[in-house]
């Protein structure tokens, strides 16, 4: 990935700390975060503050940050962790409501497939989500998570196949 000029002015400004410039990145970029974080937590509330959690982590932590080429795929990084750590606390909570769906079959099937998706291993999920819902290839996927891009492949494989039967109403836990 290049880093363009003002990409670059404005990661230097990051790099001193400055809180304006990381909150002026997120800001361009809102739209994208938001799509992760709703396909983890589907709260408004939530996802405000999974943003507002890693623009400070970003803050504190951006001297860790190694190669400027890669500081979209570190902050995805901290989102995405932010998310799932708030995915797990709201899970223990276990204060889930019903979904709400419309007689519109484009939406049932959106519906459908975000039930499915919830009802899938964490390992799974993920990757289906940045896969298909933001884009990433699977080389930016095993960046962000960390993996080889082999696990990557077989574990979308395999969460294909499982949402497929949960979604069709078989139980989707067999893999």
């Amino acid at each position: 990935m290049i880093v363009s000029l003002s990409d670059s002015r404005m990661l230097k400004k990051i790099k001193k700390q400055d809180m304006n410039a990381i909150i002026h990145w997120f800001d361009t970029r809102k739209s994208k975060f938001y799509k992760i974080g709703w396909a983890y937590l589907k709260s408004h509330h939530d996802v405000e503050d999974v943003f507002h959690n890693t623009i400070i982590k970003v803050h504190e932590k951006i001297h860790q940050l190694k190669e400027e080429q890669y500081f979209d795929t570190w902050v995805t990084s901290i989102f995405i962790n932010e998310c799932r750590n708030l995915y797990r606390k709201n899970k223990q909570r276990e204060m889930e409501g019903p979904v709400v769906t419309e007689d519109m079959s484009q939406h049932e099937t959106k519906v459908e497939v975000l039930d499915g998706l919830a009802q899938l291993d964490e390992k799974y999920k993920e990757i289906i989500i940045l896969k298909y819902m933001k884009g990433f290839s699977q080389d930016e996927i095993a960046e962000i998570l960390k993996v080889p891009v082999g696990t990557i492949k077989s574990r979308l494989y395999r969460g294909l196949i499982l949402l497929r039967k949960v979604i069709e109403g078989g139980e989707g836990n067999e893999l």
